[in-house]
């Protein structure tokens, strides 16, 4: 026993930080919005409806299914830190390719509080964490490779990632002209061999969403699903620095953020070639560069953006922990710089830690949690139970307002596709709402006023068809006539 716990006192360490930090996240409420859209949709899923075609969201499938599988707040997160596990195994594994053993057990565990803590919403069930296992360990395999089934199975991993969130694409653009250039000598000589390799990766890559293509061929909703899985991220990508969803790709900046993308490459590669810097820092910092440039995408500034980033990032600190030759150092502090820069320059924000983990020590002593994480989260668990101990599991609400974990938390699906109202807004999915609305009044509605967010066609239905039941601190509870 005493040796065991000897030779592996890194990893118990490891896990007990990792437990630690992760433990609060175990018992939040409903709060955080984007969990309620995922929840939602996986319980459209578990009740027979067609991602989609009857339930809307606009990023790629495979989130919704484990929000599926997930169920509640809990049931996600604690399917996240399972996830986790095998993501913090992988990323040691990959650190080893690069460093000795003692600094890939520093990276590992630098990687584990980044992952977990709320600064950049490690603890929350998003897209962004959960697709850092299939990329992590498609990274490690690439490197690995020594057969051409490698890279197949490296760029399906990537593929899978890019089914959790579209970004990705274009590390895996990287990782493909990686086997070409890394080695130039070679290019020439074993052209069509390397050829071949990277065609195995691009198919491996297309693989997963030509499943789900067929998928929703076969349930008649496959435009559906390429019109919001894939077509809106397109006009989503430039809607925040544009105020518009019809805005086009190349009018936020999108295109010059692309050709600075192209000549960080040609930089690096230029660096590269006159062995300035090694290959290993080259893919390093390549590899870094295509992950900031999915960060900044949409240039929204969402904290959980900057995940995609940490495995390189890391890595690139992690340069600093051997012997430093100075040709190593400059670039390795010019991209520490210029992450700083882009945080700053995009306004990108951050939670509180020590703030959070105070406030779940409490919890243990008092018993009081909610009240942390704002002050609509005790509201909407009444209006929850209202509409529990009121209504069937077939009967259907209407939330008009951002607040979709109401449906989660009630286990109650919406009246139509939209989740939340800045859908509805941003798709003009008024009409299709009413329609919806008109062919199935649901028994409840829960009414958010926004003044900036006019529907009179609602609230016509509201005067006529439905009375006052309870005003909560920011919404109206409504139940439907008798």
């Amino acid at each position: 026993m005493i040796s065991f716990l000897s030779k592996n006192k890194f990893w118990i360490f490891s896990f007990l930080v990792f437990l630690i930090l992760r433990l609060p996240s175990l018992f939040e409420p409903y709060w955080y919005g984007d969990e309620g859209i995922y929840l939602t949709l996986g319980q459209g899923i578990r009740k027979g409806l067609i991602l989609y075609k009857q339930i809307h969201d606009n990023k790629p499938p495979t989130l919704y299914y484990l929000a599926a599988l997930g169920q509640t707040v809990f049931g996600f997160r604690l399917l996240l830190s399972l996830v986790m596990i095998p993501t913090i195994l992988f990323f040691y594994k990959l650190c080893l390719h690069f460093f000795k053993s003692n600094i890939a057990k520093i990276s590992t565990l630098i990687f584990v509080v980044l992952t977990s803590i709320p600064l950049i919403e490690g603890n929350i069930a998003n897209a962004e964490i959960f697709m850092l296992l299939p990329t992590i360990i498609g990274v490690y395999i690439f490197l690995k490779s020594k057969k051409n089934s490698h890279f197949f199975i490296s760029g399906l991993l990537f593929g899978l990632a890019f089914t959790i969130k579209i970004p990705v694409f274009i590390e895996t653009i990287f990782f493909i002209l990686w086997i070409f250039i890394q080695d130039f000598q070679q290019l020439k000589k074993n052209f069509w061999k390397l050829f071949f390799r990277a065609f195995l990766l691009g198919i491996g890559f297309l693989t997963p969403m030509l499943i789900y293509l067929f998928y929703f061929y076969q349930l008649h909703a496959l435009i559906p699903f390429v019109s919001s899985a894939l077509l809106q991220n397109f006009s989503y990508l430039s809607s925040w620095a544009t105020g518009t969803q019809t805005a086009s790709v190349s009018s936020g900046g999108l295109l010059t953020r692309l050709l600075i993308l192209l000549f960080v490459w040609i930089i690096l590669f230029f660096l590269k070639s006159k062995k300035n810097i090694s290959l290993q820092l080259t893919f390093i910092l390549s590899w870094l560069a295509a992950a900031i440039f999915g960060v900044l995408l949409s240039t929204r500034p969402y904290p959980h953006y900057l995940i995609q980033m940490v495995p390189p990032t890391i890595l690139i600190i992690s340069n600093l922990l051997i012997k430093v030759k100075l040709n190593t150092f400059i670039p390795v502090l010019a991209s520490l710089i210029f992450i700083g820069f882009i945080i700053k320059k995009y306004n990108f924000y951050f939670y509180p830690n020590l703030k959070y983990y105070l406030n779940f020590y409490s919890f243990l002593h008092t018993g009081s949690y909610s009240q942390y994480f704002g002050p609509r989260v005790l509201s909407n668990q009444k209006i929850a139970q209202i509409i529990k101990d009121n209504t069937t599991d077939t009967d259907r609400i209407f939330i008009w307002g951002d607040e979709p974990y109401v449906y989660a938390m009630s286990n109650r699906l919406p009246i139509g596709r939209y989740t939340v109202a800045y859908h509805i807004v941003d798709f003009n999915g008024y009409s299709e709402t009413i329609d919806a609305f008109k062919a199935n009044l649901p028994k409840f509605v829960i009414y958010y006023p926004m003044a900036n967010r006019p529907f009179p066609e609602l609230d016509y239905l509201l005067q006529n068809y439905y009375s006052l039941n309870q005003i909560f601190d920011s919404s109206i509870l409504f139940f439907q006539k008798r």
